[in-house]
């Protein structure tokens, strides 16, 4: 005699109920003791009994948020739009921040038949999440900082996680609930102006029509887009000879010296005629959602802005961005960042030695300093031609040097003296073409044509298919840094890394300089928010970058936590797996990097539950040879303090 279905799933269910019981110590007292037929009746009488012993992870998580619609307003309006998410039933508030945003919650209501995985186009687990969604209003103030906003919702898990909203002053498009999925249906637009829309289904297509003038030169851009890639095309009406009011395609500037696809790029096209043009608007690949936003901005294009970087309003120092300002504050802010040496030497001195190499004949005795940090940062403007290193142009250290990739196969040369044993930086910054397009690889060559390195990381896989290491190329760095064992002059060449394409946005602007050892990018792993539940401990993790050199120790503390928050130090266990690939060229592609663990403790006698967000600073103090450097502010953080949901 076998054991039929129901009885697996009664013994499962059974099994189920003993595990919980066991693992729950305040509720094992009214279970564990009950016997094998009373488990296999409360499983049978009360199904719901094993999800009332042991919260999951799923049913505790922290509110987190997918999509917002709008994504922006312009200054001095109101307006109404809506969040999707997940664990947001009882949300009560909306945080704005600072900056002259106000929001109020309309409406919380649980959207039936659909998930998280709906939204992200993604495979559905076994058990996957509820999705909300939260109708909003937004207050813009007519002082209200242009940019991007981060709007979080406030309820009984706490704080959710952010999403962007952008300020503007141009004119802004809403899309209307009228369908406008064909070229006659198009909806009308001024210009310049923004345009919010979304994507609502699979292969959805959104048109907008504008009027152009002759020789008028427009900027397409998708500025801000989630859960989809939104695609970029223009046609005109008129263009066939058999069907005059068939519409045309036309081929923006980028397309005719690239085929590649970028999702959020800029665009330009000069118009030859007056007349009536059409935006058509897509998703990558036709894959779309309900949760699936855009904004596109169509000015002139002097007039375009770029997208501003999300990081930098999160209070975050960035350093490894092909975005950042190469200008002369630059190093103002790395020396910022560093320890001076306690026998107050300048920076970019280093001790002198006298170890010679003998075998070489290009070696010099490592005795002469490296040049001052503090001496005039030089400004080149390159010049062609200069493909050859026999055409390269000198390059004082340190400097500034700005630069087109003006065709394809352009290959721009500078010259670079050092002295043996010096310490350099190259830090690359693109001004108008961004990644895919313009992607600049810079690589240094000695007087025998050689490579010494580039910017190119190159990964070493230990473990394939095959059981033998391979080397693949895995992208490009915006910052290199070298040390020169021999003295003597080196070429810096600089070009798009698949020689193909180049054209006037391809601009550049290279920093050469000696290092400075200094506190890079510091980052939280547990994400840009806290929830601390009291009486239990949370852990974080934060990864800390040692640029240059940097040999110091660090220490982290908390300001402006809630009455009864204490913090410890704590170590993490860590496994001794290696690993399956590593970078080939770390020490000049990556810094160094150490973690850190804090744990949050809300003592239970000590705290009280909030209702608001309290905003905490997290601050780091580098210290070398015993010498205190500078407060260095991290990043904030909106902190709530919760009771605990599962002791309801």
């Amino acid at each position: 005699m076998g054991f039929t279905p129901s009885f697996w799933k009664v013994e499962r269910k059974m099994w189920y109920i003993q595990r919980e019981a066991w693992r729950c110590p305040i509720r094992s007292q009214h279970y564990s003791v009950l016997s094998f037929p009373a488990l296999v009746l409360i499983s049978l009488l009360f199904p719901s009994v094993p999800r009332s012993l042991a919260q999951t992870d799923e049913h505790l998580a922290d509110p987190s948020l997918l999509s917002i619609f709008p994504l922006g307003g312009r200054r001095g309006t109101t307006l109404q739009g809506e969040i999707w998410g997940n664990s947001l039933e009882g949300s009560y508030g909306v945080g704005c921040g600072t900056g002259g945003l106000s929001g109020k919650l309309l409406t919380v209501e649980e959207m039936k038949g659909q998930t998280k995985e709906d939204l992200l186009l993604r495979k559905k687990p076994e058990k996957p999440l509820p999705l909300y969604r939260a109708r909003i209003e937004v207050e813009i103030q007519p002082t209200a900082l242009l940019g991007i906003h981060f709007l979080r919702l406030i309820g009984p898990r706490g704080i959710s996680d952010a999403v962007p909203f952008r300020v503007m002053d141009e004119m802004v498009v809403q899309e209307t609930a009228s369908p406008h999925q064909t070229i006659n249906e198009a909806l009308a637009v001024s210009l310049p102006v923004v345009i919010n829309g979304r994507l609502e289904k699979p292969g959805e297509l959104d048109y907008y029509s504008f009027d152009a003038k002759q020789n008028q030169e427009l900027t397409f851009e998708v500025i801000l887009a989630q859960n989809c890639d939104p695609q970029l095309a223009l046609y005109r009406v008129g263009g066939s000879w058999f069907d005059p009011d068939r519409s045309s395609r036309l081929i923006k500037e980028e397309q005719k010296s690239s085929d590649l696809m970028s999702p959020q790029s800029r665009r330009t096209y000069r118009f030859s005629h007056d007349g009536k043009y059409f935006l058509e608007i897509s998703p990558l690949f036709g894959r779309a959602s309900s949760g699936s936003t855009y904004q596109v901005r169509v000015a002139l294009s002097n007039q375009a802005a770029g997208d501003a970087q999300l990081k930098q309003h999160l209070g975050e120092w960035e350093e490894r961005n092909f975005s950042r300002k190469l200008e002369e504050s630059w190093l103002k802010k790395l020396e910022a960042r560093e320890v001076s040496e306690s026998d107050g030497s300048p920076p970019g001195m280093r001790e002198p030695s006298m170890q010679t190499d003998t075998d070489n004949a290009r070696s010099e005795p490592k005795s002469k300093p490296m040049p001052n940090l503090r001496a005039p940062l030089f400004s080149v403007v390159e010049r062609e031609p200069n493909d050859q290193a026999s055409e390269a142009q000198d390059l004082p250290i340190p400097s500034i040097v700005e630069g087109t990739i003006e065709r394809a196969s352009d290959i721009d040369s500078f010259k670079v003296k050092v002295e043996a044993g010096q310490k350099l930086a190259f830090e690359i910054e693109t001004l108008d073409a961004k990644r895919p397009y313009f992607n600049p690889r810079l690589g240094v060559v000695d007087s025998q044509d050689r490579e010494l390195f580039s910017n190119v990381e190159r990964r070493l896989s230990l473990f394939n298919n095959n059981s033998e290491p391979q080397v693949y190329l895995k992208g490009i760095e915006p910052k290199v840094v070298y040390t020169f064992e021999y003295g003597g002059e080196y070429t810096v060449q600089i070009r798009d890394i698949s020689s193909r394409y180049g054209n006037a946005s391809y601009r550049y602007r290279i920093l050469v300089r000696p290092q400075i050892p200094h506190v890079g990018e510091v980052s939280i792993l547990e994400g840009d928010r806290i929830n601390l539940t009291r009486g239990k401990p949370k852990k974080l993790t934060i990864i800390s970058s040692y640029e240059e050199g940097f040999r110091g120790e660090l220490s982290f503390a908390f300001s402006g936590l809630p009455a009864g928050v204490q913090t410890f130090p704590a170590s993490q266990f860590e496994e001794g797996k290696a690993p399956r690939e590593v970078t080939q060229n770390a020490d000049v592609i990556s810094p160094k990097q150490q973690r850190t663990t804090l744990v949050l403790l809300a003592k239970s006698e000590d705290s009280k539950p909030t209702n608001e967000p309290t905003m905490i600073q997290l601050h780091c103090r580098p210290i070398v040879k015993g010498k205190l450097g500078p407060d260095l502010l991290v990043r904030e953080l909106p902190m709530m303090v919760l009771e605990d949901i599962a002791q309801k």
